[in-house]
């Protein structure tokens, strides 16, 4: 998501300044000057879409559905990943109509040419919010429908693209292009940093972070992790081969209200383990909590991509009936100024292999009772401020738990 805030009363008051000052004394001939504006051409990845493709040689459509009638399993896989509601996921939504529908954001939430209504030439003295744009004969209302469709990574000028190459048993054309589907392809989305005004910045930086890792060392990348490999038949009736899983594993959080499931095949970017000072204690004893935060199986920063991400780690001593006795709460993630420019103000996201520990002390209580202590691990996807500003609270998870653990404590 991009992400910017207005505020409208400053907005007002300097339209009112401007109108206020055009009307002092300037000559009319310099004020009715036409200015000649300048065209500037799209010169930047995520600028520019995927331009239209053609259906292969032995399909009617470019359609994930009509992919789907042969590759059956990883259609499911698909249908079931956030790839597949892109365009149609609420917060995209909330935030693109918050940005007055700018054209550049949909290159990522649906790429390719086909599923755009306008073709974007260029941009008015630079400015992403005046862009020179056509109607787009080839515009397909239900391919839009379908956000990171399969034609987005697999289809290039009437061909299928695939690691290898054309297969007697394939009916349509297939082309073998290995560097079209590496982790550059990951990249186009997943790592895009742009200015597009002083107060609305892009900025997924989730490639930038790998590559300061130590993960290209060790030859994992995206494709490594969130799409694991798998031995299965690429179609009901061929042979079982090496491949992989079309699931895009990435946070934990539905993107529906009441969507429960979990991709198969999810895993914890985080490794907790709670350490306690002592394994009895008696009234007035301070009881000390070490909880160790690594980021063991992320090869970027935890979290990453968007901005507005981040992690509470809740840390809570309880009695009988697990009201709290005492808590605490630790923030991990980002926070930004947006106005009057967009700026980072503070970053304590946890590096690839990065850990942490976090102190919980709390006085043993007197009195004969049972206690215990719960550590929490949240991921949220935005603050509860933010969804009420954005029409989505009550309409959206804004998080989840993706680990918990409680000790009993033993009392003397």
């Amino acid at each position: 998501m991009i992400f910017y805030k207005k505020r409208f009363g400053i907005i007002a008051l300097l339209s009112i300044l401007v109108l206020a000052h055009a009307g002092c004394g300037k000559p009319e001939s310099e004020s009715s000057a036409q200015k000649t504006a300048t065209v500037q051409p799209l010169t930047k990845h995520w600028e520019k879409a995927i331009p239209n493709q053609e259906a292969p040689e032995g399909l009617e459509s470019i359609s994930a559905s009509e992919c789907g009638e042969c590759h059956e399993q990883i259609y499911r896989e698909w249908q079931a990943s956030n790839h597949a509601i892109a365009w149609q996921d609420r917060q995209f939504q909330a935030e693109w109509a918050k940005d007055d529908h700018l054209w550049v954001c949909i290159n990522c939430h649906t790429p390719l040419q086909n599923q755009q209504e306008f073709i974007i030439l260029g941009k008015e003295d630079g400015d992403y919010f005046k862009p020179l744009k056509r109607a787009n004969p080839n515009f397909d209302p239900a391919l839009q429908e379908e956000s990171i469709t399969c034609a987005v990574c697999h289809v290039r000028d009437g061909a299928v693209i695939g690691l290898r190459g054309n297969a007697d048993e394939a009916p349509h054309a297939v082309v073998k292009d290995s560097v079209a589907l590496s982790r550059e392809l990951c990249f186009g989305c997943h790592n895009v940093i742009d200015v597009l005004n002083p107060t609305l910045v892009c900025t997924f930086e989730t490639g930038e972070e790998w590559k300061a890792g130590p993960y290209p060392q060790a030859g994992r990348d995206c494709i490594s992790c969130h799409m694991p490999a798998i031995f299965r038949p690429l179609t009901a009736d061929t042979p079982a081969r090496q491949t992989r899983r079309h699931t895009w594993i990435g946070s934990a959080t539905p993107k529906f209200p009441g969507d429960k499931k979990i991709v198969e095949g999810y895993q914890n970017g985080f490794v907790v383990r709670v350490f306690q000072s002592q394994e009895v204690y008696a009234p007035g004893d301070s009881a000390f909590f070490t909880i160790s935060l690594m980021n063991q199986n992320a090869g970027h920063m935890l979290p990453t991509g968007d901005p507005e991400h981040f992690f509470t780690l809740e840390l809570r001593a309880l009695d009988a009936q697990d009201n709290a006795l005492q808590d605490t709460t630790f923030f991990i993630g980002q926070r930004w100024e947006w106005w009057p420019k967009a700026k980072k103000l503070f970053d304590n996201r946890l590096q690839p292999l990065e850990e942490r520990n976090y102190i919980f002390a709390f006085e043993i209580p007197a009195g004969p009772q049972k206690l215990s202590f719960e550590a929490t691990v949240i991921m949220n996807r935005m603050t509860v401020e933010n969804a009420k500003i954005m029409g989505l609270l009550g309409k959206y998870p804004l998080n989840s738990i993706v680990f918990q653990q409680k000790l009993p404590l033993h009392l003397k």
